[in-house]
């Protein structure tokens, strides 16, 4: 019994020596592009910005490539428009026409390619944010030793506030999969916000905090938690890949021409702190 188990263990390891192992070229099918669509419009003061791109097959890494020449326009409740100008291969801008404002709804629609599609949002209202604190913990189960960001605020009453936060370490945005922070107020609506834990890892004295909070739809809010469990959706257990909803509809019924990605209303509240 001892012999053959000898036996058996130098033929696997002569057999991963000489490669064993035999490369097979996976024949992928090449689906036909879908429009991707990526934009916004805030209570900032800002127009509303929107990048257009194609999808491209699942194992190619190159950029997407932009889509040009299309026609977007943008309309709100009250009865104006816009018309965003391109003003980079792919990236479309509004001259400050139709502007965000709490409350509001927001139509954008985009002709390119013989198709027409809209999408619609609001901008939903937002609570404050109260302040950033700065605290230095001791190394213990949760925490290794250093400073960190801690968010406090209230949560307005009503069931039905979504949020996101996009917090900046000095300038530079949080932006992997994990770093995605969106919550609704299900669990603590109209409760005061205290000490939620802004970074995994600690911070040194002169690192500075940004933070924004959104107040986002609630589709946006589905669509974002979707998108992440796309991203994450690798290893032995992963299940097939699918494109996540989106609000950009094409207006052609039969044309078989879909889009992915969102157009997003929402409110930005910041606030920062510095280590010193």
């Amino acid at each position: 019994m001892n012999r053959f188990l000898l036996l058996l263990a130098a033929g696997l390891a002569s057999c991963g020596l000489s490669s064993c192992l035999d490369v097979v070229p996976l024949d992928v099918p090449k689906a036909t592009p879908l429009l991707s669509v990526d934009g916004q419009i805030t209570d900032q003061g800002t127009p509303a910005a929107v990048t257009l791109s194609l999808t491209q097959p699942y194992f190619n890494d190159a950029p997407p490539p932009p889509v040009t020449g299309a026609t977007l326009t943008l309309e709100d409740d009250q009865g104006r428009r816009d018309v965003l100008v391109e003003e980079l291969p792919g990236y479309y801008r509004g001259s400050g026409t139709v502007l965000g404002r709490i409350g509001g709804r927001y139509t954008l629609t985009i002709v390119t390619d013989g198709q027409t599609y809209r999408a619609e949002t609001e901008i939903r209202r937002t609570p404050s944010i109260d302040r950033i604190e700065i605290q230095f913990k001791e190394k213990q189960t949760d925490y290794d030793e250093g400073y960190y960001a801690f968010y406090y605020g209230p949560e307005l009453p009503g069931v039905g506030d979504y949020y996101r936060f996009r917090i900046y370490k000095n300038g530079v945005l949080f932006n992997k999969p994990g770093d995605l922070i969106v919550s609704s107020d299900e669990l603590v609506d109209g409760r005061y916000i205290g000490e939620l834990r802004l970074n995994d890892k600690p911070l040194v004295r002169g690192d500075r905090i940004d933070v924004e909070l959104l107040s986002i739809p609630r589709d946006y809010y589905y669509f974002l938690n979707e998108m992440v469990t796309q991203i994450n959706n690798v290893g032995l257990f992963a299940t097939s890949p699918a494109n996540v909803r989106t609000n950009v509809r094409n207006t052609q019924a039969g044309s078989g021409k879909t889009a992915v990605g969102y157009f997003a209303g929402y409110t930005v509240r910041t606030a920062s702190a510095t280590v010193n």
